[in-house]
């Protein structure tokens, strides 16, 4: 089956709000939703998607973030006949008591272990649930709380990040989190601080900031790895611009300039077969390409006129 595009957006109750994974060929025709809405089970709703992402059991999770919802939800990772995935579960579900830290959810990441780690706006933290082979817990629901987590008071079961409210170091405005490429350290956008903060990845102890507001990053939102882990691409969404970050140097440069290629809004960013970087420029509603190695602009967009904002988007198959 050749490669396609998936693209999330922001969707909501307006007409033109698309609560649905979209999917495009690589040449940018769109061919279908990707999730089947027909299989769903009797209250469940797909509104406002964000981060969906393979499991490590390789089906299909995805975040359903309106803030009344506030879960992960699951589908098969194979196709049905119609080529759209159909629902298993409810994975993640939030609950006032049992699980109050999933909140208006934004991204999500699985570890080595295949446990789950998402990233919630409404909490400013990242927390943890046992994943869907895991031997020590009921999959899906919060994890013990790291040892060596400093808390000021009390945490939401599973916290493995915390909040600046809950902690010295903590989160002000969390955005996405994605594991490093070697699993020993866990990455986290921090929007409201300016900066990418790096964390222990099997203790969530807090390390240090490895890029900020002196390498001009402002509002950090979407983190992306290059194919051979040397780079942590940033998109800097105050000034409209894609920061890249040596990890082994510890240098950040400048790869993607302020508004180049029309780039208004940096979100989603993905890396295609083709020698491009993928960005979802969610202001103007397009899908745009960059050159991988230097980040010059594709001449035209790769998709234009969306109908939504695009938020996510990943090359499958």
């Amino acid at each position: 089956m050749p490669k396609e595009w998936y693209i999330s957006f922001h969707g909501g109750d307006e007409k033109l709000s698309l609560n649905n994974i979209h999917v495009y060929s690589t040449d940018g025709t769109k061919l279908r939703k990707a999730l089947n809405k027909k299989s769903l089970d009797a209250g469940v709703n797909l509104r406002e998607l964000r981060g969906f992402m393979f499991g490590p059991d390789r089906d299909l999770y995805v975040v359903n973030a309106y803030f009344v919802y506030s879960e992960v939800l699951k589908f098969k990772g194979a196709l049905n006949k119609d080529g759209q995935h159909d629902f298993l579960n409810v994975f993640v579900k939030r609950h006032a008591d049992l699980n109050p830290g999933i909140d208006h959810p934004f991204n999500l990441a699985f570890d080595s272990n295949g446990d789950l780690y998402v990233s919630s706006q409404n909490t400013n933290l990242v927390a943890r649930y046992h994943g869907p082979s895991s031997k020590t817990g009921q999959p899906g629901t919060p994890m013990p709380l790291p040892q060596d987590l400093d808390l000021e008071r009390d945490a939401p079961p599973g916290t493995f990040i915390p909040s600046a409210k809950l902690a010295a170091n903590g989160l002000l405005d969390v955005r996405a989190a994605i594991f490093a490429a070697n699993n020993e350290f866990l990455y986290v956008a921090d929007r409201a601080a300016d900066c990418v903060r790096a964390y222990e990845a099997r203790t969530g102890r807090y390390l240090r900031n490895i890029v900020s507001r002196s390498d001009r990053l402002d509002k950090p939102i979407h983190l992306l790895h290059s194919p051979d882990g040397r780079y942590l691409l940033i998109g800097s969404g105050g000034n409209d611009s894609i920061l890249r970050h040596d990890l082994s140097q510890n240098a950040t440069s400048l790869f993607v300039a302020s508004k180049s290629g029309g780039l208004n809004g940096p979100a989603g960013m993905a890396f295609g077969d083709d020698g491009f970087l993928y960005v979802a420029s969610r202001n103007s509603k397009e899908i745009l390409r960059y050159d991988a190695k230097d980040g010059r602009p594709s001449g035209k967009p790769f998709i234009k006129d969306l109908a939504d904002n695009p938020e996510f988007l990943m090359l499958v198959g």
